[in-house]
C-alpha cells in the first residue's frame, strides 16, 4: 500500500519514469533536502541542495527544479544501460533513424 502521507507538506513534487521501468518521485518540502521516493513512495534516496543559493533567489522552485534535472541527468549518465531510442525505433518500425537518407 502507498504511503501518501510521505508526501504531506511538499512544496514541489516531481516524478520521473523510463522505458527500463525505473520510476523516482522527487519532493521538496522547503528546506536543503530533496527526498526520492520509488513508485510505493519509499524513501531511497535524498540529495542537498546550496543553501546560499536559495537564499539569493526569490524562485525557490527554479532552483529546485533545476537541481532535480541536474539529479536526474546525472543518474541517467551514470546508468550502465539505458535503452537506445534508435534501436528501439528501427526495432518497433523496421526504420533506421541513423542511417544517412540522402
Amino acid at each position: 500500500m502507498i504511503d501518501w502521507k510521505n508526501l504531506d507538506g511538499a512544496l514541489l513534487v516531481r516524478s520521473f519514469s523510463s522505458v527500463e521501468g525505473d520510476e523516482s518521485i522527487y519532493a521538496w518540502f522547503g528546506a536543503e533536502r530533496v527526498h526520492i521516493y520509488n513508485v510505493d513512495l519509499i524513501e531511497v534516496d535524498v540529495f542537498s541542495l546550496d543553501l546560499n543559493t536559495l537564499d539569493r533567489h526569490n524562485g525557490h522552485h527554479s532552483i529546485v527544479n533545476k537541481a532535480i534535472d541536474q539529479h536526474e541527468d546525472d543518474k541517467f549518465i551514470d546508468a550502465p544501460y539505458t535503452d537506445d531510442i534508435f534501436y528501439s525505433h528501427e526495432w518497433d518500425t523496421g526504420e533506421d533513424l541513423e542511417s544517412a537518407n540522402t
